[in-house]
This record gives structure tokens, C-alpha cells and sequence, in this order.
């Protein structure tokens, strides 16, 4: 009896304790939204303090992104500027959009502002466009690794944030120890799509010898597809490690 007793009151006191934390971080959350107020990072309109699908998009702009653009034109896309050894299987993008889209601030203001959050969101949103084809089943999701020099000014990859938003859609592991890059690259925003081609070429290598990718099926995930060489190149080194098939998956796709 005595035991129940004491059962009992540690669970009236983990209780209380749980109920303290809520409303300290209740308190917080206000305290915050006040200070700095969530707004869309699009139009701007005020979003509240209650939970939302998505935390710096309002519902309005989010519906009015354009839909997903076909795999086939991506292959088109690849085929043109690498039309020799087929690397990539498969291709997704959750959205089409040009270099001055509202889309592309979104990615901005994850890259550039801080936002990482935004990058999970996308990527969940990304993860069930993927789902819609629920017989290809992949072993891994890889991210397209940035420069540990790039990681410490940015301080994180936002390809790692989309892969975990895939994962937690797809229910499929990550793989952030598989690749790297060898040599810091110049951004790819500014340049030629033949200067993007060079800048990137065997650029990524193992990040261990002793990775065996024999008979995986891997998704290779990266923010943006523009000419495709981040993502071929990246593929090349893994298709080199041994991986059977490879899918791309990005958040947009930047052109016509």
C-alpha cells in the first residue's frame, strides 16, 4: 500500500511539474510573439500565436504556390546539360518558380535569414508529393553535403533540414555521413551553366572508404535545381560507391 501511496504522489508531482514547464513555455511564446511577431514571409500578414501547418506561411500564400512541375521535364532538363551515362532514376520538385518568385524568398530567408524551419516544413510538403508513388521504396535519404567552411558561416546545411522534414513524411532513415564535398566551391547562384558544371565537378567524394552502397536505393536531396550539376555530380559519387538506383528530390525548380 505504501508503495501505491508513493507511486502516486511522485505522479501528482511529475504532473504538476509537467503543467509548470507548459505554462512557463506558453509564457515564453508570448512574450515572443510580442516582441518579434510571426509574420508571413511572404505577404506579411500576421499569423497568431496558435499552432499552425506551417509556421512562416500563411495558409492564403501557401495555396497559391503553382503545382508540382512533372518529373519529365526535369529529365529534359538534365538530358540537355548532361545527355551522355543516365546517373539520376528519378526526379522530383515540389515547386516551379523563377529566380524572382516569392517561392525563391522563401529560400532565401531559410538560407540566408535564419528560417531553418521553413527548410522541414517544404520538405515534409516534399516528402508527401514523393508518397504519392508509395512503391518506390528507398533505403536512404541523402543530403547534398555543403563545405564544413560554408556549415560554420551558415551554421547548418539546409539540404539536412528538407532530408528530415522527407524523413518524418516517409518514415525513411537519413544518411548525413555518407558524402561530402572535397574542396570549398564558389556558390553556384551567380554563374554560367557551364561555369556550374565545372564548379562542381568531382567535387564530392566517400566520407569514408569503407562505405559500401552496393543495391541501395537512395534519395539525393538538395533546396534547388537549376542546371542539375550539384545534384548529377553528387549522384555520379554515389552511383561510383556502389548504389543501384537514385532519385533526386528538390524544393524548387528554377526556369521554363
Amino acid at each position: 500500500m505504501n508503495i501505491l501511496v508513493i507511486r502516486f504522489a511522485q505522479l501528482i508531482e511529475s504532473y504538476f511539474f509537467l503543467m509548470k514547464i507548459l505554462t512557463i513555455k506558453t509564457f515564453l511564446m508570448s512574450f515572443i510573439d510580442f516582441a518579434s511577431p510571426r509574420r508571413c514571409e511572404i505577404c506579411g500578414v500576421y499569423l497568431g500565436e496558435s499552432e499552425r501547418q506551417h509556421e512562416f506561411i500563411c495558409e492564403d500564400c501557401f495555396d497559391k504556390f503553382p503545382p508540382p512541375i512533372p518529373s519529365e521535364l526535369i529529365f529534359d532538363r538534365i538530358k540537355k546539360f548532361y545527355p551522355g551515362e543516365k546517373i539520376i532514376d528519378n526526379a522530383y520538385s515540389l515547386f516551379p518558380a523563377t529566380e524572382k518568385s516569392d517561392i525563391m524568398e522563401l529560400i532565401h530567408s531559410m538560407k540566408y535569414r535564419g528560417f531553418s524551419r521553413i527548410g522541414k516544413e517544404l520538405g515534409f510538403e516534399l516528402g508527401k508529393l514523393i508518397n504519392v508513388n508509395p512503391n518506390k521504396i528507398y533505403d536512404l535519404i541523402i543530403p547534398v553535403p555543403i563545405h564544413h567552411a560554408r556549415l560554420r558561416e551558415r551554421g547548418f546545411n539546409q539540404s539536412e533540414l528538407i532530408s528530415n522534414g522527407i524523413a518524418n513524411a516517409l518514415d525513411i532513415p537519413t544518411g548525413f555521413d555518407i558524402i561530402k564535398r572535397a574542396r570549398y566551391t564558389q556558390t553556384q547562384t551567380q554563374l554560367t551553366a557551364q561555369e556550374r558544371k565545372k564548379n562542381v565537378e568531382d567535387v564530392f567524394v566517400p566520407k569514408k572508404v569503407s562505405i559500401n552502397l552496393s543495391g541501395k536505393n537512395l534519395l539525393l536531396v538538395d533546396d534547388v535545381f537549376t542546371t542539375g550539376s550539384t545534384l548529377y555530380h553528387c549522384a555520379k559519387c554515389l552511383k561510383e560507391m556502389g548504389a543501384s538506383q537514385i532519385d533526386t528530390a528538390t524544393l524548387v525548380f528554377v526556369g521554363s
